[in-house]
């Protein structure tokens, strides 16, 4: 059976006051993770001074924890039940067979109907990502133009320094830390949030549907265009999605895609982020004028972007000054 391992930082981090945290011994975390994930047979093999802890990071349709039993373990799940769960090692290191085939990788993707075998270190902590397979199922419906036909299963193995795991590191530090992410800051920027990560998985992790989604989808004509563009412009200040814009134009998302790239040079996803843009320029001219106290920051969030350094890059790139020049009104 193949091992990894990540070396120990050392003491465990402590929460922050929005991190909600439990501590416990090793039948306390049993019970504490099954409330939260799904029943499983445990086998304690070493136990460690600290005890274990479980941290709730963020909870929305997609959850964020991380969880330390506080022993060497041995975990056997019969079959995960409708979520995925995506394992990512603050400390420590473990063993992960899925189906009877070992995964040699730290990063690693499990999800339902999956039999799952895990041992981990004594000084393990680490962070899971809950999401549940009706997200999964629904940007896949979306991508593909059709319900899908067959179960849909992913690779186990993250690959290091692919999209996912590039996502997957930069969540590292604010778990790490107990810290509250970027993205739940607004409602907006959370669902932002949920669908850049449910698009970097199905569009970077190999999974059953990886060809299906490679091959070319329709033509895109003018008129469907226009209702995608039309749709972009009348609900800029909404949480929509890729699938959304698709649905609007009555087209595939492949054939979306395509379309937007082959007649106008870009994405559809890059085009609704040029009308929110312009909106959130006209609404700091307005404030300019108007003398009102609302913030860049505010704005910002207001429009769904949640990464201000690269909404200020955007804005500068597209105006040619900072938006705290416009805010100003000069």
């Amino acid at each position: 059976m193949n091992e990894w391992r990540l070396q120990s930082s050392g003491n465990p981090p402590s929460p922050s006051a929005q991190a909600s945290m439990f501590k416990g011994g090793v039948e306390e975390m049993r019970a504490q993770v099954s409330r939260n994930f799904s029943p499983h047979g445990l086998k304690v093999i070493n136990t460690h001074p600290n005890g274990g802890r479980y941290r709730l990071l963020h909870r929305g349709n997609i959850v964020l924890h991380t969880l330390a039993y506080g022993a060497e373990i041995r975990v056997e799940i019969p079959e995960l039940p409708d979520f995925y769960n995506i394992h990512v090692p603050l400390t420590g290191g473990g063993r992960l067979t899925v189906g009877g085939h070992d995964v040699a990788a730290p990063l690693t993707i499990i999800g339902p109907r999956q039999r799952i075998d895990m041992n981990w270190s004594v000084d393990h902590d680490i962070m899971i990502i809950q999401i549940p397979a009706v997200l999964v199922d629904r940007v896949l419906e979306d991508q593909l133009g059709d319900t899908p036909k067959r179960d849909m299963y992913f690779d186990p193995r993250v690959i290091d320094e692919s999209p996912l795991a590039r996502v997957l590191t930069a969540l590292l530090l604010p778990a790490a830390a107990g810290k509250t992410f970027p993205f739940a800051a607004s409602s907006l920027a959370e669902h932002h949030f949920e669908q850049f990560l449910l698009h970097t998985l199905l569009g970077s992790q190999p999974h059953t549907y990886s060809a299906a989604l490679g091959e070319p989808g329709a033509p895109l004509t003018s008129a469907a265009i226009r209702r995608a563009r039309r749709f972009c412009e009348e609900h800029a200040a909404e949480p929509i999605t890729l699938g959304d814009i698709a649905a609007a134009a009555r087209v595939s998302v492949r054939t979306l895609q395509s379309g937007f790239r082959e007649h106008l040079q870009t994405t559809p996803m890059a085009y609704l982020r040029k009308v929110r843009l312009a909106r959130a320029h006209a609404d700091l001219l307005h404030i300019a004028a108007t003398g009102g106290r609302t913030t860049v920051t505010e704005v910002a969030l207001r429009w769904g972007f949640m990464h201000l350094s690269r909404f200020a890059a955007f804005y500068r790139q597209t105006y040619g000054h900072a938006p705290s020049v416009t805010l100003r009104g000069r």
